[in-house]
């Protein structure tokens, strides 16, 4: 199965697919399926402007909501996650994941779902410390302050992620975790983007929310994007390799990206070809220094790279934000991927949902969270439940193609002023499925009809 990787969207769906059919004709290859690691903006209306954080004069409809009509459709399956642009008040409906169009899946605050073998989990949002510890008390109409607090990161939906035992091949953030760069080759990044040098040194760039997932759930791959560069690295898990917050005393202030809102994109998408990475590049950086002690053998890095071998690694991916001749596609084929190319529901994360939904929090003060030891039995018996109940029914975890319109699309209702937030069917029916509350706008007015 051969997976395509985007980095930061920005609402440009036509150009990207418009790349990835350029890369099948050339390659002759067949793409499967799309990742899309945030600022994805689901821009349905000009009213969600007022639920997105962008300047006003980067406020452009895009392409999104021709395929919220249908006048569009995803020409390949699609998964994305939120970043520190997006329409809040359309994914807040979605806050457990669901069908933002037809064929475009969002994974939710924090997910996990299957597809064609491979199970990829992922989180939304940017790490901020002021947020970090509060509860999902954003809610419309948004001001000035919520319109970006509602994309901040929360321990909550880390808390989720961080009870997943079993193994994860990709893991998507929109964030980079703290300190990945000393994975991979700092100087070359420097060269590039010369002013991460001072937020690298002092340990404010990136994620330490992401930080501290990837030495827990150590997925196989990590992509990830914001930052607007392509970067890779290879962090290898043994027992010396800690998180970069456990071994450093650092600010838990989040980094200021000056290109970040530059998203004044070309009417063209020129030289869209496959950008050939290979991970294997962004080896770690003490491992570099070390090749240069002339006092070691070429037998000494034989044994040290057989002795890496057996060790577990996760391959870390950064990418750009789609412009001309910027390096924001890669295609990696997952060769032991062999299943149904449909999305499924996880069993384990369902378990995690159920078990941990009474610390869902919407307002400031967020709910204590219980300790791991005391989580997990619940999980545990909630997975049973799961088993019991969902996963023995026929096609009982494959996710129901029920998207249906909440708001109405740009044109068809110009009078349209979103004062309500819409109650999303797809959350009432994920929420029937496990038997829980439903927290997400319950009191919500209901569907527009689109005629």
């Amino acid at each position: 199965m051969k997976v395509a990787i985007e980095g930061c969207c920005h609402n440009k769906l036509e150009e990207i697919y418009k790349a990835l059919e350029h890369i099948e004709s050339v390659e002759n290859i067949k793409i499967d399926l799309l990742l899309i690691c945030g600022d994805f903006q689901a821009i349905r209306n000009t009213e969600d402007f007022k639920s997105l954080s962008v300047p006003a004069k980067y406020r452009t409809l895009g392409s999104f909501y021709k395929y919220y009509t249908g006048e569009l459709k995803a020409p390949y399956p699609t998964l994305f996650i939120g970043g520190n642009h997006e329409v809040i008040s359309y994914l807040w409906e979605l806050y457990h994941g669901g069908w933002v169009c037809e064929n475009i899946y969002f994974l939710g605050y924090a997910g996990v779902v299957n597809f064609g073998g491979l199970r990829i989990g992922g989180m939304s949002g940017i790490y901020n410390h002021w947020n970090y510890n509060v509860g999902h008390f954003e809610t419309l109409p948004y001001n000035e302050s919520t319109v970006r607090s509602a994309y901040h990161t929360r321990k909550y939906d880390v808390y989720k992620l961080a009870q997943i035992r079993q193994p994860l091949d990709i893991f998507l953030s929109h964030d980079w975790p703290t300190g990945i760069t000393n994975f991979g080759n700092v100087n070359k990044l420097l060269k590039t983007k010369p002013f991460f040098g001072p937020d690298i040194a002092t340990g404010k760039l990136g994620s330490i929310a992401c930080d501290e997932l990837l030495f827990k759930l150590k997925p196989k791959y990590w992509f990830s994007a914001h930052l607007h560069v392509k970067f890779s690295a290879v962090v290898y898990h043994d027992e010396r390799t800690t998180s970069y917050s456990e071994s450093k005393e650092m600010s838990s202030t989040s980094v200021e990206n000056p290109d970040e809102i530059n998203i004044d994109f070309d009417e063209e998408l020129n030289n869209p070809d496959e950008i050939n990475i290979d991970l294997k590049d962004g080896v770690n950086q003490e491992e570099k220094n070390k090749e240069s002690n002339n006092e070691k053998t070429l037998q000494d890095y034989i044994i040290e790279d057989d002795k890496k071998e057996q060790i577990p690694c996760t391959k870390f991916l950064a990418l750009d934000k789609c412009l001309p001749d910027r390096d924001f596609l890669q295609i990696i084929d997952f060769p032991e991927a062999n299943g149904k190319f449909e999305f499924s529901y996880d069993e384990e994360w369902l378990a995690i949902t159920k078990a941990t939904q009474e610390y869902l929090t919407l307002s400031s003060n967020a709910k204590p969270l219980p300790p791991d030891n005391e989580i997990q039995k619940k999980i545990e018996e909630e997975l049973r439940w799961v088993q019991e109940n969902i996963s023995q029914i026929e096609a009982g975890l494959v996710i129901p193609n029920n998207f249906q319109p909440t708001a109405p699309a740009y044109g068809q209702q110009q009078t349209f002023i979103l004062q309500q937030p819409f109650k999303n069917p797809q959350t009432e029916d994920f929420t029937k499925l496990l038997k829980i509350q439903n927290k997400i706008n319950p009191e919500g007015q209901s569907p527009i009809r689109q005629d």
